[in-house]
């Protein structure tokens, strides 16, 4: 028997773990609440089909179709953090949960891009992460305006935690 691609995702949303009727329950619930013709078709194509299969045979064909699905976004999430990985050049500098976060003095987290060889750290590309004093964000601030780095990200730092700044969004007034 075939199931159409429509089909098999409504097995892999509703499928249960009773097996075949736990299933089936689910999806007669979608039947009655489903709202668009088209929908409540393919429900009922798909109730259809799964009761003309037999119960061992039903059970299995769901879990199956279930760990497809799973195996599939979950392979689609690892290629999509691998490639923004590499997209992104390697953050250098503190850890974000190295000592120099916790320690008394520690007020701001910076993530700056270098932008020149004037800069006081790293090379032009690099992207680092720093835990600073006041007067070591001062400092930092100024090199921005020299144009030696870029602060592409800011937060404050009380007792270890971190509270980022919030972006401005819409029209300012």
């Amino acid at each position: 028997m075939r199931f159409t691609q429509s089909e098999l995702e409504l097995i892999c949303q509703y499928a249960m773990p009773g097996g075949k009727d736990a299933t089936l329950t689910e999806l007669r619930a979608v039947r009655r609440a489903a709202k668009e013709p088209l929908t409540k078709a393919i429900v009922e194509n798909t109730i259809d089909k799964l009761l003309e299969v037999p119960e061992p045979e039903c059970s299995r064909f769901i879990a199956d179709t279930k760990a497809r699905f799973l195996e599939r976004r979950d392979q689609s999430i690892r290629d999509r953090l691998a490639a923004a990985r590499a997209q992104e050049p390697p953050m250098l500098g503190h850890d974000l949960f190295g000592l120099e976060r916790y320690s008394p003095h520690t007020r701001h987290m910076v993530v700056v891009d270098i932008l020149t060889s004037d800069s006081p750290v790293g090379c032009p590309g690099e992207r680092y992460r720093f835990f600073l004093s006041d007067e070591g964000y001062k400092n930092a601030k100024k090199s921005a305006e020299r144009g030696e780095i870029k602060i592409r990200s800011h937060a404050a730092v009380g007792v270890g935690r971190l509270y980022h700044d919030k972006k401005l969004t819409g029209p300012q007034r």
